[in-house]
């Protein structure tokens, strides 16, 4: 007995000073980079060499080393030094991202009809036929303003397999989304459920909603189809503009489904996290960029709650 509370009170991570926490960030932060170019001059000198180069033998040989084992190392070597480094974040600084959260949403807390995965992405119709793998990660549940909402970062990706059969094939992975996806309980309740998703040259005629720059850039669909236009009144589509003229991203669709209204954006901006472009090794930085992620999600948040007949406090 005694040796298994050992155990347990071992594998609890030590904390480390800031000193020592900043000098390892930093350390697993320029590994990711480096590799990712390591990566990316191989694959480029292996696709050079497969055009350039008449023997085939070589060729191929070339091509295996250089090509394959580059995108090995990008995707391998530098994501793992990624995700260690997302880790050790996470253990050495939870507590503070956990404070930061609190102060600005109230506790996290997570309910069936406001989730975001892979189902839910589905559900949302949000490039159909055209990925296979679903990423969802910092996602929260929250209240702001008291209104229920929450929010994740989600990626996209097309997977598939390339290559020849004497060569081998290699499974990879193509994103073809990466944004924001952000939910909140609307006030007033869809008699029925409202898809809209940016217009593409294959989409539906839909519905017409009568605000030539929306139905230009969206397709509406609704059964019947006068619940959307019903739902998406003037003061609606003047809010759904203007979000998607101040979102830095591009607004690719949302769904309207009993007390909720679901958004998917396309953006780089990171929910709850540390933008890419800071250095790790600057704590006070690492801090600042989490806090200012959780202001942005306020702004927006605030910019969608000026549509009052649409949200409203709860009691």
């Amino acid at each position: 007995m005694k040796k298994k509370n050992r155990a347990s009170v071992s594998s609890k991570p030590i904390k480390m000073t800031d000193a020592e926490l900043s000098k390892k960030l930093g350390h697993y932060q320029a590994m990711s980079v480096i590799w990712f170019w390591v990566g990316v001059v191989g694959a480029v000198s292996g696709a050079i060499f497969y055009f350039v180069l008449q023997n085939k033998a070589l060729k191929s040989l070339l091509v295996a080393v250089l090509f394959f084992g580059g995108i090995f190392c990008a995707y391998f070597f530098s994501g793992g030094a990624q995700k260690k480094l997302k880790v050790l974040m996470q253990e050495q600084m939870g507590d503070f991202f956990r404070a930061e959260w609190e102060k600005a949403f109230g506790p996290d807390i997570h309910t069936q009809e406001m989730r975001i995965d892979e189902p839910f992405m589905r559900a949302l119709h949000l490039l159909d036929g055209k990925w296979e793998e679903c990423t969802v990660e910092n996602f929260h549940e929250g209240d702001h303003g008291g209104v229920h909402f929450s929010a994740a970062n989600v990626r996209l990706d097309h997977v598939y397999e390339r290559g020849c059969g004497h060569e081998g094939y290699e499974t990879c992975h193509e994103m073809v989304f990466k944004g924001l996806v952000l939910r909140c309980e609307t006030q007033t309740p869809a008699p029925s459920p409202v898809l809209v998703n940016a217009r593409t040259e294959d989409s539906p005629r839909g519905a017409a909603t009568g605000d030539a720059l929306f139905d230009r850039c969206f397709c509406v669909t609704a059964e019947p189809e006068q619940d959307a236009l019903f739902l998406l009144a003037p003061q609606f589509m003047e809010l759904m503009n203007e979000f998607r003229q101040r979102v830095e991203g591009q607004l690719l669709g949302f769904r309207w489904e009993g007390r909720v209204l679901s958004l998917a954006v396309e953006t780089d901006y990171g929910f709850a996290a540390v933008a890419s472009n800071v250095d790790l090794r600057d704590l006070d930085a690492l801090r600042r960029s989490y806090r200012a992620s959780l202001h942005a999600m306020e702004e927006t948040l605030d910019l969608l709650l000026k549509n009052t007949a649409l949200f409203a406090a709860r009691d």
